[in-house]
């Protein structure tokens, strides 16, 4: 009972952590898009996708691969040192070379040496995410402290964006905020993750072990990103500034959408690691069919929502320049049921069963495809075009995930969609109703929210949904403390 309540804080705490990832860029990117104009803000977007690539090669798959067999040997101090030790020392060898790269590239490329102050600037998230070990903090399960430092962070780089940033040649100063947003914490982590493992390096980095689960992991990672990523890249070099600026937003709703629901994913990754060091089956598939559930009971009505309300949306946060962008997250809106569910199938069922390779072979796969389709559908169709390619990419990896995932889903019970169905055709019903009646942009969307999520949950309990019950008896549970 303990670990199940334990599960619950860090989902609860890991979903607060994601609101604010989302309240964030609600708040600075409609202040940003309106002070630095589309061009301006499309400069800063496209250096940062530029950095993420060079951010994963600096890690390479160690993120991933350090929480799945950290969190196997985590009450074993000798081991877990170790592990730390030799992962830690192969990253920052991985780091210094991939300065080395962007030192060349930014020289001899012509379009990255026009942006060399922002990719300058953005480059410090390479140092930050690897000095920061924050992998330590997920093997312990620390999401309090994840998530406080997460909140601080956010707050300082919010003030200094409306303080110093107050005209388009603060593109700069918004890009560095960005990284204190983005970054200040990994560099809180070196001086707090030491209480649970030292900083150490070392020349034993038992490559035998650790290169070939890491180049799967980290081939995994890239490709990821590529299908992510590309359109933007892409979109810079066939598009304007312009139309960068506008996909960035609707791409921006759509990953800060995923990652809230991600966030309930990545809390049950160490603990499912766990279960299957100690072998308990009967815990590890009572834990993934009740993800699987919640998630089949969020990702189809947030689909739904989004794919009504994304007009307003795109124009409450960017302005009526960016309602153009519109077409591109109702596109957008069905990639999350490709993602969060390749999600599941790769983080909760193939990676902790060490069957890194399936996955692999998936993101590679997609990512082939997404790009090859972005060159081809970009000049066309522009950011039309990059959304459909994402949609595509994602249901590619979740069709090859679920395949390999078989041999291990068959004792976790089927879910049944048909009060979640009915549910998401009252939430249609309610935001169509709504946008007749109510003129207010900001109205229309609380209203629409607000009674989307009183009619779904209402027709879920009374289908007797496990994830609507369970939410039922939790409050239930508090109102009766607070009774007391």
């Amino acid at each position: 009972m303990k670990k199940e309540k334990s599960i619950q804080v860090n989902a609860v705490l890991n979903i607060i952590k994601q609101c604010c990832m989302i309240l964030f860029p609600l708040i600075t990117y409609p202040y940003a898009s309106r002070v630095l104009g589309k061009a301006n803000l499309g400069r800063v977007s496209w250096s940062d996708s530029i950095i993420q690539y060079f951010v994963l090669f600096a890690q390479l798959g160690i993120p991933t691969y350090a929480m799945r067999e950290g969190a196997r040997i985590r009450n074993k101090k000798e081991k877990i040192t170790k592990l730390a030790s030799e992962l830690f020392s192969i990253s920052f060898l991985a780091m210094l070379f991939s300065y080395i790269i962007l030192f060349l590239l930014i020289c001899f490329v012509p379009r990255m040496h026009v942006e060399e102050l922002l990719l300058g600037i953005l480059s410090i998230n390479i140092i930050a995410n690897v000095l920061g070990r924050d992998w330590i903090n997920s093997v312990f399960e620390d999401f309090f402290y994840i998530t406080v430092r997460y909140i601080a962070f956010q707050i300082v780089a919010l003030i200094l964006i409306l303080f110093f940033v107050k005209q388009p040649t603060d593109f700069s100063k918004y890009a560095f905020f960005l990284l204190i947003a983005n970054s200040g914490g990994y560099f809180a982590n070196i001086l707090y993750t030491r209480r649970y493992i030292p900083y150490r390096l070392t020349t034993h980095l038992n490559l035998k072990k650790h290169l070939k689960p890491i180049t799967y992991l980290f081939g995994i990672t890239l490709a990821s990103t590529i299908y992510i990523k590309s359109d933007i890249i892409i979109l810079g070099f066939f598009r304007s500034n312009g139309e960068v600026g506008v996909y960035t937003l609707a791409s921006n709703i759509y990953t800060m959408i995923k990652a809230l629901l991600n966030a309930l994913i990545a809390v049950t990754i160490p603990r499912i690691s766990f279960y299957l060091g100690d072998n308990n089956i009967k815990e590890l598939n009572k834990l993934t069919y009740s993800l699987k559930i919640t998630l089949y009971s969020l990702v189809i009505p947030a689909i739904i929502g989004i794919f009504m309300l994304s007009k307003d949306i795109i124009t409450l946060l960017g302005g009526s320049s960016f309602t153009e962008g519109y077409i591109s997250l109702q596109i957008l809106c069905f990639a999350l049921f490709g993602a969060i569910f390749a999600g599941f199938y790769s983080q909760v069922i193939l990676v902790p069963h060490r069957m890194e390779k399936n996955f692999f072979f998936a993101t590679i796969i997609s990512a082939c495809l997404n790009v090859g389709l972005n060159i081809f559908f970009i000049p066309w169709w522009g950011i039309n075009g990059a959304a459909l390619t994402t949609l595509i990419a994602e249901c590619v990896v979740m069709g090859i995930c679920a395949y390999y995932s078989r041999p291990y889903l068959g004792e976790i019970q089927h879910v049944k969609l048909g009060p979640i169905f009915i549910g998401c055709f009252a939430i249609f019903v309610v935001c169509l109703f709504i946008q007749i009646l109510i003129s207010s942009i900001f109205l229309r969307i609380v209203f629409s929210i607000v009674f989307s999520i009183l009619c779904y949950f209402l027709i879920l309990f009374i289908g007797k949904n496990e994830f609507a019950l369970e939410i039922h008896r939790i409050i239930k549970e508090k109102l009766r403390i607070i009774m007391k």
